[in-house]
């Protein structure tokens, strides 16, 4: 059952990238852009409190700095995937939506 969601649920997203690619990618650059700006928002604020004694503020520092660097890598792959589009798109058969259904 839950295969048969995952599959529609991927026919429907490539339908989705095939028919207007233009608009999926700017909102893969428009996700990108917020994961960069406020992962490396929580790396600089997780910075200015580790200058603080060892307490709680450490803690929220490290925790912080986790969150940022997981956004960041986000972004990182938002990104990659879309510089991969050109040289993976000429790969695509005209079938690859009638084999996915």
């Amino acid at each position: 059952m839950n295969d048969d969601k995952t599959r529609a649920r991927m026919a429907a997203e490539l339908e989705s990238l095939l028919r207007d690619e233009g608009a999926h990618f700017a909102k893969a650059r428009r996700t990108s852009f917020v994961f960069k700006a406020v992962g490396i928002a929580c790396i600089v604020g997780a910075w200015a409190i580790a200058g603080m004694p060892w307490h709680w503020p450490s803690v929220a520092a490290a925790v912080l700095a986790a969150i940022g660097g997981v956004l960041a890598g986000a972004s990182i792959a938002f990104d990659t995937s879309a510089k991969s589009w050109p040289v993976l798109r000429p790969l695509l058969r005209d079938d690859a939506l009638a084999q996915l259904e």
